[in-house]
């Protein structure tokens, strides 16, 4: 979850503002990748993260069969051209694929979607106020979640446990047959869970 909704807008703020963050080889290898190419950085990533988005909406509306292919050869495809064309840096290119694959890696695809969502956000923030506006992006995402509340249960609530026994429950999910007792969040007069 952290590499699909912070990577891009690192990248951004670290080429863009914070050089120095980057080793002395690796810069001087971005830098001479990224001559000839006539759009700044945050635009870069702008345009391969929506070009990526747009890629995974035609792999949905084509048939199961090969609509995962689609997106994943148009990926590689279009990544590919774009690169060889001096449209967008090699670096942006896998900055994106590794943005993707941790994508893909989620498994429940309801927070996926909001996640792609906060990922272009935090990518805007941070190409105008780098490595700050990272920082101020996690903050004001970490404040909104703190402030939802689903059937009257904070959603943060696992985390805010005394015991923080709560914390690794949530971290690592075991079976429900392991849980004797309701969450204590829930106030309820049976603590003891159905069988």
């Amino acid at each position: 979850m952290l590499i699909t909704l912070f990577l891009p807008g690192f990248y951004i703020s670290v080429a863009t503002f914070h050089q120095e963050m980057i080793p002395t080889e690796l810069a001087l290898s971005i830098a001479s990748a990224k001559q000839g190419v006539p759009f700044p950085t945050f635009v870069e990533v702008l345009i391969m993260l929506m070009s990526f988005e747009i890629l995974l909406e035609a792999g949905l509306r084509l048939p199961k069969n090969i609509g995962s292919a689609v997106s994943i050869v148009g990926g590689i495809i279009v990544g590919q051209a774009a690169v060889e064309a001096r449209f967008i840096s090699p670096a942006v290119v896998v900055v994106i694929a590794l943005t993707a694959i941790a994508d893909f890696a989620m498994t429940n695809q309801d927070f996926s979607y909001a996640l792609r969502l906060t990922r272009f956000l935090i990518a805007i923030i941070s190409s105008v106020f780098g490595l700050f506006g990272l920082s101020i992006g996690a903050l004001l995402l970490l404040y909104h979640l703190s402030t939802i509340v689903s059937f009257g249960v904070p959603y943060l609530a696992a985390f805010t446990n005394d015991e923080g026994q709560k914390i690794i429950d949530t971290v690592v999910s075991f079976p429900v047959k392991f849980f004797k007792k309701r969450p204590i969040e829930l106030n309820t007069e049976n603590k003891t869970r159905q069988k």
